[in-house]
């Protein structure tokens, strides 16, 4: 393995190049064949998604809640909860955003690089982040530029949800029924699988996954209330909420055992 693969990338970002990695793998073929991949294999998780929103959007303090998704992919999330907020996606890859506007159309999108979310700040009540899309930054400085971003998006009283891919879990993939299946796989690039590849039918992911320490150290200062909790399959799933309030802070955590 080149030792130059173990290191943060960022130094050598180039914005042209992350885009086009990106979009070379979620073409039109991929995109066709993305939700029976990665939303049908996968209910419990979404499952548990639409429950975790159903309770955010309640709770917000408003009728019409804006919610901002980056890396909205197809708009499966905003497709579940029509009427239920003003929404706006965002997302690099053409083919799937074609398929957003199909499955959302009451929302907004806007093809852009996360880390620079093209809105002004303090525009939204809740923005999320399924499915670890932060892990294609493949850079420690750029992951932490987007949950700034994120942040500074979101008004007083706003919510986060991002979900958060444990480099422990990334060990056991390669076991696991879905990859088994479909011959998709993890190869670490470090050690500790913080970095790694993944590789499927649209070619090679290059990824980076912090631990979830790296998410609470950024984002527990700026909540009142987190809570990360283990899905049991591969995703931690982060809700910070009542962004601003800087009081007493509750912090809930729970990680399930190693499969």
């Amino acid at each position: 393995m080149d030792p130059s693969q173990d290191r943060d990338r960022s130094a050598d970002f180039d914005p042209r190049s992350y885009a086009n990695r990106v979009t070379a793998i979620y073409r039109e073929n991929y995109a066709a064949r993305y939700g029976r991949l990665y939303l049908e294999p996968w209910p419990r998780k979404h499952e548990l998604n639409l429950h975790n929103l159903a309770q955010i959007l309640d709770a917000l303090p408003i009728a019409e809640p804006s919610w901002l998704d980056l890396a909205c992919g197809q708009a499966w999330h905003f497709a579940r909860f029509v009427g239920r907020a003003r929404m706006y996606g965002l997302d690099l890859s053409p083919a799937q955003l074609a398929r957003a506007r199909i499955n959302a159309p009451t929302a907004a999108f806007v093809r852009a690089d996360m880390v620079d979310a093209p809105f002004l700040h303090r525009s939204f009540d809740l923005a999320t982040i399924f499915w670890g899309a932060y892990c294609y930054l493949d850079s420690a400085e750029r992951i932490e530029a987007l949950l700034h971003n994120a942040m500074c998006c979101l008004r007083p009283g706003g919510t986060l949800y991002i979900e958060v891919l444990l480099p422990r879990d990334l060990a056991s993939f390669n076991e696991s029924h879905f990859s088994r299946t479909n011959g998709f796989t993890v190869t670490p690039r470090t050690t500790d699988y913080e970095q790694w590849f993944y590789d499927d039918f649209g070619g090679r992911h290059w990824m980076m996954s912090p631990p979830l320490q790296f998410f609470l150290d950024i984002v527990a200062p700026e909540f009142e209330q987190i809570e990360a909790k283990h899905d049991g399959g591969f995703m931690i799933h982060l809700i910070a909420g009542k962004l601003g309030n800087r009081g007493p802070r509750h912090i809930a955590t729970g990680i399930a055992p190693l499969r």
